[in-house]
Formats: C-alpha cells, structure tokens, sequence
C-alpha cells in the first residue's frame, strides 16, 4: 500500500488534484479491480490546528523553535478509508534553504513516530511553501 502513496505523491501534478482517486486506481489496478472512476472527488483534506499545536508544543521543548515558526497549517489528507498523507503549510519561499525544510520534516517524522499521531495510517509527511507547492516530501 505504501508504494502507491508514493506513486501518487511522485506523479506530481497529474496526481496532486485528487491524490485519493489516484491511490483508488492504483488499488485497484494492482487487485486486477475492473476500473471505477469516481463521481466526484475522493481525497478529503481535514485542518488539525490541535495536531499542529501538539507538534509545535513538541518542537519547541526540543529546541527546534525555528523551524515549527514557519509552520501554518496542519492538513490531514485522507486518501483510502483508513489512509492518509499529512501536509504542513509554510510560509517558506518557493527555493527555501533545503535544509530548513528538511530539519522540519525530519522533526515531524520524530515526533510522529513516538505515537503522536492520529488514529489511521499515515503514509507521507509533505511540507508545503507559501505558495502551495511541495517543498518536500518523505514517507513516515
């Protein structure tokens, strides 16, 4: 199941306006499913303000204060039933240092791997810039 999220995350823009229909198909190819084009779309984008905060509260206990300063916006983006992605928002710049960006996905993997998360099965952290775009993008 992973390798389809990744699949979806690294087909980029033809992917990026329903990942969640693109995983479906995906699953369903791989199940050799006959093909079900959704009526409508299928990922569901959540805000968790709460789950930010818990990660923000967390990150600055661990003296990362910097980083999670840029932090906007916490999106659970529900892609199967019991699967999904979390993005963050920034207000980093399109071309932000690599290693800002990367210091942070690497703090959220940390805190969210010492069971931080939510109830599912997250598959991907991606950190997005101000103007939307994914800055980066690792599994969890």
């Amino acid at each position: 199941m992973g390798r389809l999220h990744a699949r979806a995350l690294r087909a980029g823009s033809a992917a990026e306006v329903d990942r969640g229909a693109w995983v479906q198909g995906c699953l369903n190819g791989v199940a050799n499913a006959p093909e079900q084009i959704p009526t409508g779309p299928v990922t569901i984008r959540t805000p968790d303000a709460k789950l930010l905060e818990q990660f923000r509260t967390w990150a600055r206990a661990e003296g990362e204060r910097q980083e999670v300063d840029h932090t906007r916006a916490l999106i659970a983006v529900q892609l199967t039933e019991h699967d999904y992605d979390v993005e963050i928002s920034t207000d980093y710049p399109a071309g932000s240092g690599k290693s800002e960006v990367e210091t942070l996905v690497h703090s959220f993997v940390e805190w969210w791997d010492g069971d931080h998360g939510r109830e599912g099965i997250a598959r991907n952290i991606l950190i997005l810039g101000a103007d939307g775009k994914v800055l980066t993008a690792q599994r969890i």
